[in-house]
């Protein structure tokens, strides 16, 4: 048995504008022979102004369908990168290892070199793969922030310290100042670390060798400002909002060769967003740029201060490889 439907719409009062549409719904029952053993009809009368309101929901619902399901195909599509691409790189660095015990000839240079460069490259998938994956569980609203009360000065000054091997690559002094030596606050560590590496991998990218980075601390009564500015190319007036909308790049010639994929300025602005913060921008073209944003200043009450430090060492050199991936270092 088969249902088959056939819809037939018109207007009954051809003169006027505001004339009744009627539709008309037949259901037609097939056999298996494709005759038709049995009929239903149903008849219904809408007004113009009906029509047009199931018209325009029609529309909608087909934009938030294909919206939702554009950001659910990034994000599986996100996620089915992930594992081969932890397997390659755990396939190349394998590789390198086993490089480094056999003797050193033009051959395993060439073959080193280009591992290096593989795994390079792995790494900045892999960044753009988390960076989609987050951005879409914080946009789906699956993101937490796990806050807990940590001395930001320290956490702050460790994150800065830490790039200062890819900077001097390019011959830029980079440099903290706190007017603070210890503050308390509630912050999730991992995900500052994650803006303040974003800023500093932007800032050492578009400053020239000879440049400087400096990274500024000042804790107020109710929010902390953390600054990071440099002595870069700058930023023209129409880009100043736009490099922090998805995708959201500058424009020119002297960008081109430097352009990441547009997403991590983005991350870091709704990652400030959970936080309850915003971050902006202040620059001059041929002058560098300042990127401030801030942490409200308050702690959690019912955790105190802990005597152990932050475990950020632990997985510190991995996530500088992946951050800093577009950063070549000779």
């Amino acid at each position: 048995m088969v249902k088959e439907e056939v819809r037939l719409t018109g207007k009954l009062n051809k003169g006027s504008s505001t004339g009744r549409f009627f539709i008309n719904r037949r259901l037609d029952n097939r056999n298996c022979n494709g005759r038709i053993y049995a009929k239903s009809c149903i008849n219904k009368s809408k007004s113009a102004d009906d029509m047009n309101n199931v018209a325009l929901k029609n529309v909608s619902l087909a934009e938030k369908t294909k919206e939702l399901t554009g950001s659910d195909w990034v994000s599986a599509l996100s996620h089915e990168f992930r594992t081969p691409l932890n397997v390659i790189l755990s396939t190349l660095q394998v590789a390198l290892m086993n490089t480094s015990g056999e003797q050193e000839n033009e051959y395993s240079l060439v073959k080193s070199k280009y591992l290096r460069i593989m795994r390079q490259n792995c790494l900045r998938l892999m960044k753009m793969v988390n960076n989609l994956i987050d951005i879409n569980r914080i946009d789906s609203d699956f993101f937490n922030i796990d806050p807990k009360n940590e001395d930001i000065v320290r956490i702050a000054w460790l994150i800065t310290n830490s790039v200062t091997e890819y900077a001097g690559a390019k011959n830029i002094k980079v440099s903290f100042e706190t007017n603070k030596q210890e503050c308390i606050i509630a912050s999730d560590t991992f995900q500052l670390e994650r803006i303040l590496l974003n800023l500093l991998s932007n800032a050492i990218k578009f400053t020239p060798g000879g440049g400087k980075i400096h990274v500024e601390l000042v804790v107020m009564p109710e929010k902390v400002y953390i600054s990071v500015s440099d002595t870069g190319q700058g930023i023209a007036p129409q880009y100043q909002k736009t490099i922090f909308e998805y995708f959201g790049q500058t424009d020119g010639k002297t960008y081109t060769e430097k352009k990441g994929s547009g997403l991590g300025l983005y991350l870091v602005k709704r990652l400030l967003d959970r936080m309850s913060s915003k971050i902006w921008v202040t620059s001059k073209e041929g002058q560098g740029s300042k990127f401030t944003f801030y942490l409200p200043n308050y702690r959690l009450p019912q955790s105190v201060k802990e005597d152990k430090h932050v475990d950020y060492q632990s997985h510190r050199v991995e996530r500088l490889q992946i951050e800093f991936s577009d950063i070549y270092v000779g």
